[in-house]
């Protein structure tokens, strides 16, 4: 199998190769849609790639922008505490969480139901 690059916040960030399908890896790619940020997440939120995630969500609130931010969690499958407690940081500051998945469902859920918050999940 050829070698593909893996994408962090829209950049190439490491090669994935045949040899590597078993590692937990994630891609974050950035969507602007009318006044929708769209960050879609897929892989593991797990380890160093929490830290990914929160780089990107460093920089998206560190540019001034009238877009609402909608973290797109339907391909990922495993959510380390780490990335458990970023999610909940980001839901705090304003961002939406969405998933398809029942795990990350459920776990966007505990958020919400944490914050005691009225808002859309």
């Amino acid at each position: 199998m050829a070698s593909r690059p893996l994408h962090v916040c829209g950049k190439a960030l490491a090669l994935v190769t045949a040899e590597w399908r078993n590692e937990a890896v994630i891609r974050i790619n950035r969507i602007l849609e009318r006044s929708t940020l769209r960050l879609i997440v897929e892989g593991a939120l797990s380890g160093a790639w929490v830290d990914e995630l929160e780089k990107c969500w460093l920089e998206i609130n560190a540019a001034p922008r009238n877009a609402h931010v909608t973290v797109d969690l339907s391909g990922v499958g495993y959510i380390d505490d780490r990335g458990r407690r970023l999610l909940k940081r980001m839901f705090s500051e304003g961002g939406e969480l969405r998933a398809t998945g029942v795990m990350t469902k459920r776990i966007i859920e505990e958020i919400a139901s944490d914050a005691n918050s009225p808002r859309r999940i």
